[in-house]
């Protein structure tokens, strides 16, 4: 998973209704709400994003699929379908992943959330 996959989720009738107020196609709005490398990056962009949410549009990204069980010793383990595994510690913020075999592919100490999503990314790859 990349930022790419962020966007903002409208029902039908804003999206027609952003289109119409900008005078752009529908196609353009949804470029915009994907954050589309390309087209969606535009300062029109921006303004169809800021309206879409100001309307009741639901901002959202896609991450990996995975469970996640927070134990009573304070550490958060997510599983992925792939059979890597990460562990947080909540007190002290380390991490440590996994490959499907039990093998550590990675440690860090006091990771941020920003981080984590990276992290989840790598075991989500391997």
């Amino acid at each position: 998973m990349n930022i790419e996959d962020r966007r903002i989720k409208v029902d039908g009738d804003l999206l027609r209704k952003i289109a119409k107020t900008f005078k752009v196609s529908e196609v353009t709005v949804r470029s915009a709400l994907r954050y589309d490398q390309e087209k969606g990056q535009t300062e029109k962009a921006k303004r169809i994003r800021m309206m879409a949410l100001q309307n009741g549009g639901i901002p959202s990204i896609c991450l990996p699929e995975c469970e996640t069980i927070h134990d009573a010793n304070g550490i958060m383990r997510q599983r992925f379908n792939n059979g890597a595994t990460i562990e947080v510690d909540k007190n002290t913020g380390d991490a440590k992943w996994f490959d499907k075999k039990g093998i550590k592919r990675g440690e860090e100490k006091n990771i941020s959330v920003t981080r984590l999503y990276v992290i989840q990314e790598l075991a989500a790859a391997f």
